[in-house]
This record gives C-alpha cells, structure tokens and sequence, in this order.
C-alpha cells in the first residue's frame, strides 16, 4: 500500500498525522467487500448468490465505500502508530480532507501521545521514612474511648442534659399531615450525637420523663428525601426516660462485654495492641508512599495527556457520585475543575508507577496477594470466609492485586535511596494518614496503556 506520511509535533503531547493514497485502495477493498456480498446477497428476482455485481453496487455502494474508507484509515493508523513506534494514548480527531476521486484519498488524524520518561529513581536522594510504633499510652487512650462508648445507663429523676440518652416516642408532620419515616416508637437518642437533623437534639435539652412536647425543626436542603429536603416540620415528642451514662470500670466484665471472654484486661489490651498495629502499618505505609512518590516527581518532570486528566477527572466525579448513592444522597457536580490537580497527580503517579514495573521488573506473585490479604483479613472474625469472599471477587481481588503492586514499588524505590528515620507518635501517624484520606483520592489501580480509539 504506497503512501505519503507527515508526522506533526503540535503543542505538548498532541500529535497530528497526515497519510495520503492513491484510491486504487479503496477501490479494491471496496470492489472485494462488494463481490463477498454478491455471493450470498439475497434480492428478489436474482437466485441466492447469483446477484450481478452492478446491483450490489447500486444498492449498497456508499455504505459500503464508507465502511472501506474506515477500515482502510482504522489499518493504516495502526500500521503507522506501529512503524514510528508511537505510544498513542486516544485519537481525538479524524478529518477526512480529501475524498474526491480526481485527488488522492488523503485524511488527518489528531491524537496525544504517552510521554517519553527518563525515568529516574531515588538513588542518591535523601528520603525521611516516618516509623512509629504502638506505646502503652496508646493503648490507654483506646480504652478511655471505649470506656465512653460502652457507658452503663442508669435512669434518672431530672432534666436532660447534653450526654444524656432519651427513650421517647415521636411523630412528625409537615403541613398537619404525618409523613413517611417521622414515626418511631421507643426510640433511644444520646443528646449531642448529632444523630438528628439540626435543632432536633437541642430542642428536647431540659426535657424530663413523661414530658410531651412539639418542636419545630427545618430538615436541610441536601437531605437524602427529596420530598423532605428544605420542609419546615413539626414533631409530637414523649418522653419515657432520661438516662445518664455511667463510666463502667476496666475489668474482667468489661473486657467480656467487648468480645474477650478469657484472660480479662490483659488479653483485651493484647487485642487492642494488634489492632493499633495494624491501623499504624496501613496509616506508615500511606505516608511513606506519598513521600516516596513526590519524591520521584520532583526528579521526574514530563508533560500529561490532556485526555487522561480528563477521563481521570470523570472517574473521580463518578466515584463521589457512587459514593454519595451508597449513603442515599445526591451530589451535583458542576464544577469538574475541582479534580484538575487531583487528577493530574493521579495520573502522574500511574505513570510514574508503570515505569517503576519496566524498571525493577515487578511482578505481583500469589503469595504476596496472600500477605496482603491476610494483613487485611486479619482485623475479622472469621477471616478465612472473608479472604475466599475476596478470592472469588475478579474485581477484589484485581484490587488487592493492584496494592500489591504499589507495595513492591515502593519498597523497590526505598532501596534506592538514603534513609533518615523519622520517629513519630502512632496519634501523628494515624492523623497524617486521615488528612491524606480526606484530601485525596488516589486510585492508580487504572491501566494507563491505552489503544488508539
């Protein structure tokens, strides 16, 4: 197939191609696809495979000229991509500019490319690794907690407070009429919990037992119902009893009504210690990764497709939309711009890690799925159901593949570089992996080698 070929370098990774031919290549796709369709074509008036050629071609010529021209551009590019050795991320664009037969067929293709990196490790570079580790304070602090969150109730003879919990019934109205899911009977609120819609919980501070009183609550505009969402509203309130929490003590009952039947505060201290143990690895490992890998994008400096940013975006706002559809609530998205740098960065990352695979030569094996999954696995009851759950998930278990690959790159990278140990309280450590939680979404997981479409 004779052909003339110019390659353009448009601005950052944006490239154009121009291919132009002669239209005897057309012609003879066209002229096979035409006779294929002769021999098993069925028209009235012709026997079934016995149409004459002339028929087929004015009855189905355009369609199928069409259909050669898109499967001669669609050879063509892949033969081109492949011969200049271009790592084609999406074509953006197909002109068609010249398709009359006094001309050559000649068409243009607008497309970006992945970036060339000369990648970089961290040999030679200084890198604080944050390490911590689990002090009997720590587990001290758990227990204060839990303390709070296990209180025992005991009725009392006086006004509610902040703190305290009412057992009560209600029915709430909108416009004189009950509606659906305001009505409850024995219900138990913990003043302060912040449980109900705003206003709710405050208005009942002073009540006593075997009080009824009506109060007037708003529900907030983003509420999950719409039917309710912004409603003024009124709720019918009885009180049965008011009770204050009473701090229990750590003992051996204390530690059975948390699970721990043998070995009393002891055994529940050990338990609480493996649990703190597994929270700090995930939160060190959270923090040393964005370490390590802002690291590597100061020393790796390339420009970004334009459309990975964009897909990554949309599946960033599709992530909160899913997220907010779990929790029966409704996010609009007007305003993508919010993910630009969110989602320059993820991708960056995902490049960056591709990189890191070709250059140490990962491979995620079994056993380290196995690892993973059974550090995860562990903070179960029954973690052996959950890990075959896993097993016979291909989309969780792609996940966890997926972490295992992240935790091989870093590690590979540590050892490139120069440690400097960084001590810190598990309190600091846990906090910095929150924030990272909170502010980012960091999901490299996505395959980044993509085909032209």
């Amino acid at each position: 197939m004779t052909s003339a070929v110019q390659l353009e370098s448009l601005e950052g990774l944006k490239r154009k191609l121009t291919i132009e031919m002669p239209w005897d290549d057309i012609n003879t796709t066209v002229n096979k696809e035409i006779k294929k369709i002769a021999s098993t074509a069925r028209i009235d008036g012709f026997r079934p495979g016995k149409v004459p050629v002339k028929v087929i071609e004015q009855r189905y010529g355009a369609a199928i000229r069409q259909d050669a021209m898109q499967k001669i551009i669609d050879e063509k590019l892949k033969e081109t991509f492949a011969d200049k050795k271009l790592s084609v991320v999406e074509i953006t664009n197909i002109d068609l500019e010249q398709i009359e037969p006094s001309t050559p067929f000649k068409f243009s293709a607008l497309f970006e490319v992945l970036p060339e990196i000369n990648f970089k490790t961290l040999e030679g570079q200084v890198l604080r690794k944050r390490v911590a580790t689990i002090e009997e304070k720590d587990i001290d602090e758990v227990l204060t907690r839990l303390q709070k969150q296990y209180k025992e109730w005991v009725e009392v003879d006086r006004a509610a407070a902040l703190d305290d919990k009412l057992v009560m019934d209600f029915v709430g109205y909108r416009d004189g009429e009950a509606f659906a899911g305001g009505k409850a009977e024995g219900a138990e609120l913990t003043l302060g919990s912040k449980q109900f819609i705003p206003g709710f919980e405050d208005s009942l501070v002073g009540v006593k037992s075997g009080e009824k009183k009506t109060i007037s609550v708003t529900f907030p505009e983003a509420y999950h119902e719409p039917t309710l969402a912004g409603a003024a509203t009124t709720f019918d309130v009885t009180v049965h009893k008011v009770l204050t929490g009473k701090v229990r003590e750590l003992n051996e009952a204390f530690a059975e009504l948390l699970g721990v039947k043998e070995g009393g505060m002891e055994a529940l201290r050990a338990e609480l210690k493996q649990g703190l143990e597994r929270e700090l690895a995930v939160a060190l490992r959270v923090e040393n990764k964005k370490r390590v890998f802002d690291k590597l994008k100061e020393l790796n400096a390339f420009d970004v497709p334009n459309v990975l940013i964009q897909e990554e975006m949309a599946r960033i706002a599709r992530a909160i939309q899913a997220q907010a559809a779990k929790q029966k609530q409704k996010v609009n998205i007007n305003d993508m711009g919010r993910f630009a740098q969110q989602a320059r960065d993820n991708v960056i990352t995902g490049l960056l890690m591709r990189e890191a695979v070709t250059a140490f030569k990962l491979k995620v094996e079994p056993s380290h799925v196995t690892t993973l999954l059974e550090e995860k696995m562990s903070a179960y009851e029954n973690p052996t159901q959950m890990m075959q759950m896993y097993y016979n998930s291909e989309e969780l278990i792609e996940q966890i593949q997926g972490e295992a690959m992240e935790v091989l790159i870093v590690d590979a990278l540590l050892n490139t570089a120069q440690i400097e140990e960084e001590q810190v309280s598990f309190e600091k450590a846990i906090q910095g992996a929150h924030d990272h939680d909170h502010d980012h979404d960091h999901d490299h997981g996505h395959d980044h080698d993509h085909d032209h479409k």
